[in-house]
């Protein structure tokens, strides 16, 4: 039997130790706040236990860029691994034993976000380096797959848990987290590729970060699209939540529903690579922004409980494909030396749904479920107009050394997937 090669088989653990790390985190993001709605009935208050372990993951994103680029990956892996199995296993006996105040689900949401900001953006700088470049969008695809993959599952079963008793989706998520430890422990130790040695402070290090991706213009404007786009998808998701809630659904339904968006992310991510070969340009980031703002007119305004679930699962079936041709270009115009504090940029991009919870809780109680969505989609039909009208974005750089010169500064690069 042919053994896979040695950065195929690296990637597939990888891989693998992600898909229970993300298993976990969705869990614990669903559960929680459906434990404070729960105990207090408050959509504000449960909004906000959300908004506490998002923005931990952004404040904790830029940093988690600097660590990446310093220290070897694999071991600032492995302590993140066994930091979380820690913290979801202190949640689970102070649930279980009746004493988690909100103030002790306030330092889980800060300890889960911190460490796995470091954790996801250590990895996605890892991917690089262990496949070729011809490979690279699909090794992102695959990716996309594990994330969705890990929320279809981990939803339903926070959900599930949840429902059941408290402390049972951190037990879980404590248990998984164990096993991705595990599996990481197979990866071997990379080689070390040539990189910048570190120029002083971290400070400066990931200052140095953020400005070599604000002089490349289509990279920086598709991380602010990015960023519009999770905010508002974030925003939407928390309103169909907590109007389900409120409305008196059970909260294994609502982690059923939930998990549609799984079922949709799963099913692009498999067939992104086939739509990247069609969708051509940056048309995938032009679709997936149109197709945003309709269904967020249908979540608002056509009845059914399901109805949401369902439209947010088409939503996060378009969105694989434009997170990978954009990731794509992001990895390969990204010398290794900056690839960590660049990917923070993104991770932090990612996680701009940090203020989602909390606008949408406000939002909810204020205005009510459909002023609110509609609301939502008309920014975001804005947006999917302003991208298309946008020369960066219709002329996309084809290569490392065309976005150089757009940007006006050309890092050397380094690493195994390069242009």
């Amino acid at each position: 039997m042919t053994r896979p090669p040695a950065g195929k088989r690296d990637f597939t653990l990888l891989w693998a130790s992600q898909t229970f790390s993300e298993f976990a985190y969705s869990t614990s993001l669903l559960a929680l706040p459906l434990i404070v709605l729960t105990v207090t009935g408050s959509p504000s208050q449960a909004g906000f236990i959300g908004f506490v372990d998002a923005v931990t993951m952004v404040l904790a994103g830029l940093p988690a860029g600097t660590i990446a680029d310093r220290y070897d990956r694999r071991t600032v892996m492995l302590w993140c691994q066994a930091g979380l199995v820690l913290v979801f296993a202190g949640a689970a006996v102070a649930l279980w034993a009746g004493v988690a105040s909100f103030g002790v689900l306030v330092a889980f949401a800060l300890a889960n976000g911190a460490l796995t900001a470091v954790l996801f953006t250590t990895a996605s700088a890892m991917v690089p380096s262990l496949v070729p470049a011809e490979e690279l969008s699909d090794a992102v695809a695959a990716n996309a797959a594990r994330t969705y993959a890990g929320q279809l599952l981990g939803t339903s079963a926070g959900g599930f848990l949840q429902s059941m008793r408290n402390a049972l989706p951190f037990a879980l998520g404590a248990v998984v987290h164990g096993v991705g430890l595990v599996v990481l422990l197979f990866l071997r130790p990379q080689p070390s590729l040539p990189r910048q040695e570190p120029r002083g402070k971290p400070g400066r290090e990931l200052l140095e970060g953020i400005r070599w991706i604000a002089g490349q213009p289509f990279l920086r404007l598709g991380l602010l699209y990015a960023t519009i786009a999770n905010f508002l998808y974030g925003t939407v998701y928390f309103i169909v939540i907590a109007s389900a809630k409120q409305s008196g659904m059970d909260s294994g339904l609502i982690g059923l529903m939930a998990a549609l968006l799984g079922v949709g992310g799963l099913l692009g991510a498999l067939v992104a690579p086939r739509l990247l070969r069609v969708l051509t340009g940056s048309r995938p980031v032009f679709v997936v922004l149109w197709l945003f703002g309709v269904l967020a007119v249908g979540t608002a305004l056509l009845p059914g409980r399901f109805t949401p679930g369902v439209l947010l699962g088409v939503a996060a079936f378009a969105a694989p494909t434009a997170s990978a041709y954009f990731t794509t270009h992001q990895l390969l115009l990204t010398p290794d030396s900056h690839r960590g504090r660049v990917m923070a940029v993104a991770q932090v991009a990612g996680s701009s749904a940090a203020a989602a919870p909390l606008v949408g809780g406000v939002a909810y109680d204020l205005a009510g479920r459909a002023p609110s969505l509609l609301a939502c989609a008309t920014v975001l039909v804005a947006t999917a107009l302003s991208a298309v009208l946008s020369p960066v974005m219709r002329n996309p750089p084809r290569s490392a050394a065309e976005a150089d010169e757009e940007g006006g500064r050309a890092p050397e690069p380094s690493g195994t997937a390069q242009v």
